[in-house]
């Protein structure tokens, strides 16, 4: 006999009955759910579901996807419903007072009133979300009639506001962006160096003394990294090191001098330009001109052999491409049995409103135009094939720290974000550095 169980979850956002009716298609879909109720007034879904089917973990989950924050509810969390009906109720006392309306009939008018404006306004939505309008776009066509309905004209007029649908780039659209970004960085930058004292700053912290005493001009000039993948990728002589986007090659030049040699290093990238300025520093490294080799080439699919590197190091890169999948998979593929990956790369600490993220793939704004959440970006490491993954270091951006780098290379390359949507994202974006190996 199936075991029915009953859990009332508190749901952030299910502010309008459009909401509301989301939620529990959302629920009613889930195999083992029995019955779904939601309440935009609690903020709250009370849920009869078979617990041999369904747990209340999956539950939160198939509400998050719909776009809202869930947890169980506790005793006592309608508080701020409480605190608002008290103040109603003290506001029916004046009325009966000025008036000589008894409480009872004021308070009992009011809940009909109430419960109407509820109804017409759930037909509203029914009607909107069947005819296809995104919940958003629903919320305000209703609200707008009900508000014109009072009379309150310019509320009205201030709560009706469609956005305009958001172009979702395609993933060639992407790469064609980001070669031309950093092309055109790379042909203007190269001799006079970043001109962002931000970006300047961050290199600096990021690589000790000696090691950008060994750093070419050109490659510091054009350093666009969040870390300094080998300081921490452990190589040893004679290893063989493949970097993924590479560009002047700052790290090209670190690796080569640590395998000696008897190793060989590679670099790939999409960016023509930056792959000419990368010669470019080999030869004012002092190395000859095979000592790195260099590939224009897209990391979701490389040239390269199966089981060829001991190493792959990647700084700031993955990031940039639409399909990380995909290039974690070739990273796995070109690795010996037992190499590795040392990684520096940016994500969000937690999930994001789809609509902010949304937006920033719309113009996919440096950093956080292609940014993920770090539990779904090492999913993607492990489901490639990485086991032993290992944290590093982790290093929250700086307000200042944001602004650049959701622009980078650059604003006169670079639309900048909304500062609105930067500012939800302040605090919840995130460098990571970490090693993986190939199981």
């Amino acid at each position: 006999m199936a075991k029915s169980q009953e859990i009332t979850l508190k749901i952030e956002g299910i502010a309008t009955p459009c909401c509301a009716k989301e939620v529990k298609e959302a629920l009613l879909n889930v195999k083992g759910v029995k019955k779904a109720f939601a309440c935009p007034k609690r903020g709250i879904a009370e849920i009869e579901f078979d617990a041999e089917k369904v747990t209340d973990e999956q539950l939160i989950k198939v509400i998050e996807e719909a776009g809202f924050k869930a947890k169980v509810k506790e005793e006592g969390e309608e508080g701020e419903l409480q605190a608002l009906m008290k103040k109603f109720e003290a506001e029916f006392e004046k009325l009966t007072q000025k008036y000589n309306i008894p409480k009872k009939d004021i308070t009992e008018h009011w809940n009909l009133v109430k419960k109407e404006a509820a109804e017409v306004y759930q037909r509203c939505c029914e009607w909107s979300l069947g005819h296809g309008l995104e919940i958003k776009d629903a919320e305000v066509y209703c609200q707008s009639a009900m508000l014109v309905g009072f009379g309150k004209l310019l509320w009205a007029e201030q709560t009706f506001k469609i956005e305009k649908e958001i172009k979702k780039l395609t993933d060639n659209e992407i790469k064609n962006l980001v070669a031309d970004r950093y092309g055109k960085f790379a042909a203007k930058y190269a001799e006079i160096g970043n001109p962002c004292p931000i970006r300047k700053k961050q290199v600096k912290e990021l690589y000790s003394g000696e090691e950008l005493s060994l750093i070419p001009k050109t490659a510091l000039n054009l350093a666009l990294g969040c870390g300094n993948p080998v300081s921490f990728a452990n190589l040893k002589s004679g290893e063989t090191v493949v970097d993924f986007g590479c560009g002047a090659g700052i790290d090209l030049t670190l690796a080569a001098r640590k395998v000696g040699p008897e190793g060989r290093v590679i670099g790939v990238d999409i960016t023509p330009q930056m792959i000419e300025k990368e010669g470019q520093s080999e030869a004012e490294a002092g190395f000859p001109a095979e000592r790195i080799e260099e590939h224009i080439g897209d990391i979701e699919k490389l040239k390269l052999p199966d089981s060829l590197a001991d190493v792959v190091i990647s700084n700031c890169v993955i990031i940039l491409t639409p399909n990380k999948e995909a290039a974690y998979q070739e990273a796995f593929r070109i690795l010996k049995p037992g190499g590795r990956v040392a990684i520096s790369d940016m994500v969000f600490s937690e999930k994001i409103d789809p609509e902010i993220t949304e937006r920033f793939q719309s113009t996919w704004a440096g950093v956080v135009g292609g940014a993920i959440a770090e539990k779904d970006y090492l999913e993607i490491v492990k489901q490639a094939g990485f086991g032993q993954i290992k944290i590093v270091k982790r290093h929250f951006l700086t307000p200042e720290e944001l602004f650049a780098m959701s622009t980078c290379p650059g604003t006169e390359f670079v639309p900048s974000p909304d500062p609105k949507d930067l500012e939800v994202v302040q605090g919840k974006v995130v460098s990571i550095k970490f090693i993986a190996i190939k199981s």
